[in-house]
């Protein structure tokens, strides 16, 4: 038996040398969002390929919450008034729960953990765009070590690209995969720079296309510019949705119910709003203790927009796009302070800062990293403890440097909202 398969893996990465894909089709269905169908008649094999450009300001990524776990692609994409959707990690049929690490709206999943035979797709939001990028199996990860402000995780396997690099070998023996094989598959690829993604979904095990093996799927990415890439569940459970539609040819005739997926929205995302305070040393008490108001402090949002805060203290920025936001509050005569949080479309979210005396080091500013945080293609720059994270903290969103008052964060809310209607301001996220 097992010199059947290390014919069968030989075979493969033959046809796969020789393998030769024509692209039959191109288009653009929304800006930031490429489209293409390559084909190989001698294996047969149909690859559908979609590139996403993550830089766009108008394309919001996400991945499926525990909450909505076992639907079809097509009902996640309705979810989230999505035009794009594929399919993500295998998973346990009874409970719907994925084989790797798993995340949606910035809560991992209970039950899910990643381990040494499993790749991790993260994102997060940045700004005013994406970064995305895939950590190898082998280093084994907590949602504690995943960068600050990630959002969605959706786990796979095999890896399929490696630093540019097709994988050469693969386990012909993972029942799971089926990597030798020609088959159905759906993988995700990112660009080195963590700007660009492409989806591919291969139909397989029908007249027309039957599959194609984790070789030659590999060496079609690198083709196409993939830094890191992985497999997603395969077979019957890979599907490309896209306006509408289920434009792959699922094996089994009908869209099938999966653990989680990958949704992509182009448009105008709904935004969000960020309010604050400047107080000395507490937020505790400080919408009416005037005392306590810091007047004449800059506060910069991670956007590059920057107010000047008068005797309110307090600071407001409308417009902004849901993702873990941070502001910097620089006062002279006070140390500087960086401080995040989760906004929300189409609400207040709260995030007022407390400063203390002392001087800056040299080095103290605006946050240099605070528009961009471009990943690398390894998992050496993983970030680990919590940092602020919420994934210890449900109140989330924190990453403060200085002195903070956590415990005053749930009172906040409600001297801030005194202080806002003193401003005029009747209700929340209108």
């Amino acid at each position: 038996m097992k010199r059947v398969l290390v014919l069968v893996c030989v075979l493969a990465g033959y046809r796969s040398a020789q393998a030769g894909f024509t692209m039959t089709f191109s288009g653009d269905p929304h800006p930031g969002m490429h489209r293409e169908t390559w084909t190989d008649s001698a294996i047969p094999a149909r690859i559908r390929l979609i590139e996403v450009n993550l830089t766009s300001s108008e394309i919001a990524v996400y991945a499926t919450p525990e909450s909505s776990r076992g639907i079809t692609t097509s009902e996640f994409a309705a979810r989230k008034n999505a035009q794009l959707a594929i399919n993500g990690d295998a998973f346990a049929v009874n409970g719907y729960v994925p084989r790797g690490l798993a995340m949606g709206a910035s809560n991992p999943w209970s039950q899910t953990a990643d381990d040494p035979t499993m790749a991790v797709f993260h994102f997060r939001r940045v700004g005013e765009r994406t970064f995305a990028d895939i950590i190898p199996p082998e280093a084994v990860i907590t949602p504690a070590d995943l960068p600050e402000g990630t959002e969605g995780v959706i786990s796979g396997r095999p890896l399929l690209v490696r630093q540019s690099v097709a994988v050469a070998q693969f386990d012909c023996n993972d029942s799971s995969s089926m990597p030798c094989q020609l088959a159905p598959r759906t993988a995700i690829a990112v660009s080195p720079d963590g700007s660009t993604m492409w989806l591919a979904v291969v139909d397989g095990w029908q007249t027309g296309s039957v599959g194609v093996t984790c070789s030659q799927l590999a060496e079609f990415l690198v083709a196409h510019g993939a830094g890191m890439a992985m497999a997603l569940d395969g077979g019957s459970s890979s599907t490309l949705f896209l306006d509408g539609d289920v434009i792959s040819s699922p094996s089994d005739g009908v869209e099938r119910t999966v653990a989680n997926h990958l949704a992509f929205k182009y448009g105008q995302l709904p935004k969000g709003e960020m309010y604050g305070l400047v107080c000395k040393h507490s937020v505790m008490g400080c919408a009416t203790d005037t005392t306590r108001h810091i007047s004449g402090a800059q506060v910069f949002l991670d956007d590059s927009r920057m107010v000047t805060t008068d005797a309110s203290a307090s600071f407001d920025f409308a417009g902004v796009t849901p993702r873990l936001a941070c502001v910097t509050v620089k006062k002279t005569g006070y140390l500087t302070t960086t401080q995040c949080r989760q906004v929300v479309t189409g609400e207040v979210t709260y995030n007022s800062v407390a400063l203390w005396e002392g001087m800056d080091p040299p080095d103290a500013g605006v946050r240099k990293d605070a528009a961009v945080y471009p990943d690398a293609t390894t998992a050496g720059d993983a970030q680990t403890g919590d940092g602020g994270n919420g994934y210890m903290d449900p109140g989330g969103g924190c990453c403060e440097t200085g002195r903070g008052d956590p415990a005053a964060v749930p009172l906040l809310v409600v001297v801030a909202l005194f202080l806002r209607r003193r401003r005029g301001t009747t209700a929340i996220g209108t």
